[in-house]
């Protein structure tokens, strides 16, 4: 443990559960009762898609995405995407779900229903380029983004315990955590990882065998302009690197650098590199398929605890991160009943975390969090991607993610909290507003006595 170390486990945590600020961004594909992409338009009842701020379309017309506003606790967060992610659902049209899987569903031979989002001349210019420059079925693979801060009053209670000043400390832990999560990405790649196939007319070559993630693997999935490698030593050579990057055209924008781990400022690259980072995302988690908003909340706990371990032990190797790609990239490609390469140094993090739970004298739940994962990394099969190993037939998981996917709209039509109907009116209305009118009137969604495949919350 290092100076930082101890001066936040001095701190007087409070909640500890609230010393982070989350955001939460879900991309799903829109499909037909036929598993293959929508032919149905935009809803309508989202309002302008470039103008609303929680509902949108990404790169494709069916990608319809999920964007909560800045929540300060898990249950907070991953109450608001239920709110939204409910109203998502009302929207659709009769026929018409939510692939629940961050591989694309089947594909015509031709790819003839790929149709580029809807929004204004510069994005479209952007998205084309891209296009362009990489192919347009790269921008298929959809999945979470975790958007992860310590809180402003946390961050400077840490710096006056060390007497330093608050943007270079929060500078300094959002660092650590962003290179502590490129190290152990291939922990959550074993955890989370569910694309063990891809389905037909996206991929033309495939491993032989099914894996755990080929979203999360170098040669199959992981995004645009995956050849540009971002530099963690600092944040103003983060920043300066990509800056160089844009300017010389390796890079088509900020935007386009498509890492696991970035950092961010809201206010753009100029203000990361001249204000600091603000907070981290995290880009590697596959969709959850058993989970109706794609994401769960044990997922976030562990999030949340492996970036306090990173933030009060001393901040790994920023200068090489290939080998941890090729790790990760390891872990992504095995099979999903295999027991992991990594299975020793996995023990070994858990271990420290469940240390750190006690030393932090931290709440049970986190204690569980890390012994369910311990069991998982035992047992693959306990996996999201080994759950799903005997879910394939005949090389695809169509029949069930269309079952899963009839199974979430199912309860959302059964479910009887109000949705937000608002934004044909008003298209970017004020987190005022939909906290009034959605998030204080959501309610859990009931729990169904469906088939024994059916979803449980």
């Amino acid at each position: 443990m290092d100076d930082f170390g101890k001066s936040i486990l001095n701190i007087d945590n409070g909640n500890f559960e609230q010393i982070f600020t989350w955001g939460l961004e879900v991309e799903r594909h829109r499909i037909g009762v036929d598993g293959y992409l929508s032919a149905a338009p935009y809803p309508a009842m989202l309002g302008q898609q470039s103008a609303n701020p929680y509902i949108k379309n990404d790169y494709f017309n069916t990608q319809s995405e999920v964007i909560t506003p800045i929540a300060h606790s898990i249950g907070e967060v991953t109450h608001n995407l239920a709110a939204l992610d409910h109203t998502l659902r009302a929207a659709l049209a009769p026929n018409e779900y939510l692939w629940p899987f961050s591989v694309p569903p089947r594909l015509t031979a031709d790819q003839r229903e790929l149709t580029l989002a809807d929004v204004d001349d510069e994005k479209l210019a952007y998205y084309q380029e891209l296009s362009r420059r990489y192919g347009l079925a790269e921008g298929l693979p959809s999945g979470i983004h975790v958007n992860l801060a310590p809180t402003t009053a946390w961050i400077t209670a840490v710096a006056r315990g060390l007497r330093q000043d608050t943007r270079q400390v929060r500078n300094e832990l959002l660092l650590k955590q962003a290179v502590g999560f490129m190290h152990y990405r291939w922990l959550l790649t074993y955890l989370t990882g569910a694309s063990p196939i891809a389905e037909a007319n996206y991929l033309a070559e495939l491993p032989a065998a099914p894996v755990r993630s080929l979203r999360n693997s170098r040669l199959y999935g992981y995004g645009f302009a995956s050849h540009f490698k971002g530099d963690y030593t600092s944040v103003a050579a983060y920043a300066t690197g990509i800056q160089d990057a844009i300017a010389t055209d390796d890079l088509i924008a900020e935007a386009a650098f498509h890492e696991a781990v970035r950092l961010r400022n809201p206010a753009g690259l100029s203000a990361l590199a001249n204000q600091g980072a603000k907070h981290i995302e995290l880009r590697m988690l596959d969709l959850d398929p058993t989970a109706a908003t794609g994401i769960r909340s044990e997922t976030l706990l562990l999030l949340q605890l492996m970036a306090v371990y990173f933030m009060v032990t001393p901040k790994l190797d920023a200068t090489d991160l290939n080998y941890a790609a090729a790790k990760n990239d390891r872990v992504a490609l095995e099979h999903p009943h295999q027991i992991s390469c990594q299975q020793q140094n996995a023990f070994d993090l858990l271990s420290e975390l469940q240390k750190l739970v006690v030393a932090a004298n931290l709440p049970p739940v986190f204690a569980s969090v890390v012994t369910r994962a311990a069991e998982k990394i035992g047992q693959p099969q306990l996996t999201l991607s080994g759950q799903l190993l005997p879910r394939i037939q005949q090389g695809s998981l169509v029949n069930y993610g269309l079952q899963q996917a009839r199974n979430f709209q199912l309860h959302a039509q059964l479910n009887p909290s109000p949705v937000y109907r608002g934004f044909p009116k008003n298209p970017h209305p004020a987190i005022a507003v939909i906290q009034r009118e959605l998030f204080d009137q959501y309610r859990e969604l009931p729990r169904l006595n469906l088939q024994s495949q059916s979803v449980v919350s």
